[in-house]
């Protein structure tokens, strides 16, 4: 017996872009960012614990947002069929690139 429903996937859309959802994936990488961005630790200047920690979250918060671009558009233009393995490697694929690039960029500012 057919079903009434159509039975297309929930994740078609006729109006997906290269921001087709970008909210969800930038609250997820928004909470990773955030929540190890708190827990790196503070090896000096303990006087001003608190003030590390808060920047520490806020660029935290700022390597989420980076993250959450890129994987955005990564995901949506290089697996808009959302293939599970091509997924994670393009989440993979964007937390070390972006790693790459903040850290080189420390190193170079000092």
């Amino acid at each position: 017996m057919q079903s009434s429903r159509p039975s297309k996937p929930h994740w078609a859309s006729t109006d997906a872009n290269c921001w087709y959802r970008w909210r969800g994936y930038t609250v997820r990488w928004l909470l990773f960012g955030g929540i190890t961005g708190l827990f790196q630790p503070i090896v000096d200047d303990l006087d001003h614990y608190w003030l590390h920690r808060l920047h520490q979250f806020l660029f935290g918060l700022f390597f989420g947002s980076v993250c959450a671009v890129v994987f955005t558009l990564a995901e949506n233009s290089l697996n808009a069929q959302r293939v599970n393995w091509k997924s994670w490697s393009i989440l993979i694929s964007t937390w070390l690139a972006v790693k790459l690039v903040f850290v080189s960029v420390m190193a170079a500012a000092g």
